[in-house]
């Protein structure tokens, strides 16, 4: 019995842990080893703590909006520190622009249906956590614009088909 409740706060931990870990992202300089290091690690307990809690039969909404909270402080932060080195041509902000749009239409739509915010995991948005999470490592590289219009692309999809689920 003591096994399945350690089990059951693993995954809100591993999400927990990823908030506790923006601290330090904020205080080392970024595109430096300790940056990322401290990045894969914290982008390492997003992919583990869902994946964890459903194996093991564990998921919660609790765990669901700490994971949520927790995906929003971990991109708030690395945005801040990758914004001075994002060299982005002006239609690829505005489709990032656009895509903002959409999710906060989403979360304002959904905020009146249900009183709350939330954020679905649906697969195109692990998706596109997934390709930003890799992407980012790219930042600087020759093809970094061709990989942020991929990712753009797969995020607008995801945004969209949020809304469309949103809207049943």
């Amino acid at each position: 019995m003591k096994r399945l409740r350690l089990e059951a706060q693993i995954p809100n931990l591993l999400s927990a842990s990823r908030i506790v870990l923006c601290l330090p992202l904020l205080l080392v300089d970024a595109m430096t080893v300790p940056f990322w290091v401290l990045y894969v690690i914290a982008g390492l307990t997003d992919m583990l703590d869902g994946f964890l809690a459903r194996r093991w039969g564990v998921e919660s909404k609790f765990g669901a909006r700490l994971d949520s909270c927790a995906d929003f402080v971990f991109v708030l932060v690395v945005g801040y520190k990758l914004f001075p080195w994002l060299k982005l041509p002006i239609a690829l902000w505005m489709m990032i622009g656009l895509i903002a749009v959409v999710k906060i239409i989403n979360a304002i739509s959904l905020y009146r249906k249900i009183h709350r915010i939330e954020f679905l995991h649906t697969h195109a948005n692990k998706l596109t956590g997934f390709l930003l999470f890799i992407g980012m490592m790219a930042i600087g590289q020759s093809y970094f614009v061709s990989v942020a219009w991929v990712i753009s692309c797969i995020a607008l999809f995801a945004a969209i088909q949020e809304h469309q689920i949103n809207k049943q």
